[in-house]
């Protein structure tokens, strides 16, 4: 009884020890994503039935990545991204006459720290190795035109300017590393960021949304220290 005990505590610290580590700590990968982010909140945040939005929900988006290992199976992961709604309408109705509209173009920059964890090793088909994300976000906003095709007072408030926002929140992601190489690796990610501004960015303070995403990284060893002669 007590070596077949033995014998299972062994196969547990032989599996443990191939489940973690999927790099080994002090090891660095950079790289860049490339992918689509779903807008979920869509509508003018300024409550006026005379005005209506039109605004793509789905847009292009690039990120890069810094990941540094702290232990073998744990990273601080920091982001810098970005993405634009492009050309942003506003129609002013007044009844159901259009008296006017207005084209803006928003840009968002979300900068992310936090906290990558790759539970599995190379135990997968392809080497795949799955991971979870999340932590803090900086997301800055910025309004780079507004323009419009009258000046009636109570739509004063488009009047031109450009503004930006700034956002402290979070951010949350599922995805998987495929190695191709020893030195280059790609991955596929889920992420969702969580943005709320305390003031309109062409009309919509909400800029929480989706992230699905294909990157492509290089991964650079721990510096190894060189033996003393004798």
């Amino acid at each position: 009884m007590a070596k077949r005990v033995l014998m299972v505590l062994g196969l547990l610290l032989v599996l443990s020890a191939n489940l973690f580590g999927v790099q080994p700590k002090g090891t660095t990968s950079i790289g860049v994503r490339l992918g689509l982010f779903n807008n979920s909140h869509n509508d003018i945040d300024r409550a006026n039935s005379d005005v209506k939005l039109f605004a793509a929900k789905t847009i292009f988006y690039i990120e890069g990545y810094v990941n540094y290992y702290l232990l073998d199976f744990l990273a601080l992961s920091a982001n810098l991204g970005s993405y634009s709604k492009g050309d942003i309408r506003f129609d002013v109705y007044d009844g159901d006459v259009l008296v006017g509209s207005f084209i803006g173009q928003a840009s968002v920059y979300p900068m992310q720290l936090g906290l990558k964890f790759s539970p599995f090793s190379n135990q997968l088909p392809l080497k795949c190795r799955p991971f979870l994300e999340g932590g803090g976000a900086l997301i800055v906003g910025r309004e780079t035109a507004t323009m419009g095709t009258y000046s009636l007072a109570q739509y004063q408030y488009w009047d031109g300017n450009i503004g930006s926002e700034t956002d402290f929140n979070w951010w949350a992601a599922i995805g998987t590393e495929i190695p191709l190489s020893p030195t280059i690796q790609m991955d596929f990610m889920v992420k969702y960021v969580k943005t709320n501004f305390s003031g309109d960015i062409a009309g919509i303070k909400d800029y929480s949304g989706v992230q699905i995403s294909i990157g492509i990284g290089y991964v650079k060893p721990p510096h190894k220290k060189a033996g003393k002669g004798y």
